[in-house]
């Protein structure tokens, strides 16, 4: 699943501005998606939720955790009988060295990208975002994988082996 922000632009016309700006996962077949609240942190743009067939559904609601950089959103159901959720995992029994897979919209530009790696580190502190263009906030307790993470690969889903979502993409580290 992919999302496009639209501002309205100033001028009262039609056109808007689209752009691929990251991925996420379906929860339920009735339309919840989850993905990062930095993904869709912007109130004043709509959303649309993009399928892998290229389907688009628009985002009716927005749900923003403010203490995670998590989102969940709730889309215009499927009249075709409804989306296809992935499977829950439990990150509590990973372990280091475990195999896993990052799925997501790398660079906002290449739609279904799957890179694989393993779990580096658990427990992970990190700060996100950028205090240089005025955000930036600490995130605990993550999990810390040398898969590709790239731009555009937030909010898509980190699966274990038996393909269930075990997190979320949410960082890179620039130094890294």
């Amino acid at each position: 699943i992919f999302f496009n922000g639209q501002s309205p632009t100033e001028s009262d016309s039609v056109s808007k501005k689209e752009e691929l700006i990251g991925s996420g996962f379906v929860l339920s077949k009735d339309g919840l998606i989850a993905t990062n609240k930095h993904v869709v942190s912007d109130a004043s743009s709509s959303y649309i939720v993009i399928d892998s067939k290229g389907k688009k559904y628009k985002v009716e609601k927005v749900y923003r955790d403010p203490l995670n950089d998590l989102a969940i959103l709730k889309t215009a159901s499927s009249p075709t009988g409804g989306f296809k959720e992935i499977t829950l995992g439990d990150s509590q029994g990973l372990e280091v060295g475990q195999f896993v897979i990052a799925i997501g919209t790398a660079l906002g530009e290449f739609r279904n990208t799957v890179t694989t790696g393993v779990v580096s580190g658990l427990g992970r502190g990190i700060t996100a975002g950028s205090p240089f263009e005025g955000f930036a906030e600490r995130l605990d307790n993550v999990i810390q994988t040398d898969a590709a993470i790239n731009p555009g690969n937030s909010g898509g889903p980190l699966l274990n082996s038996s393909g269930q979502v075990i997190g979320i993409n949410t960082a890179v580290a620039q130094s890294g």
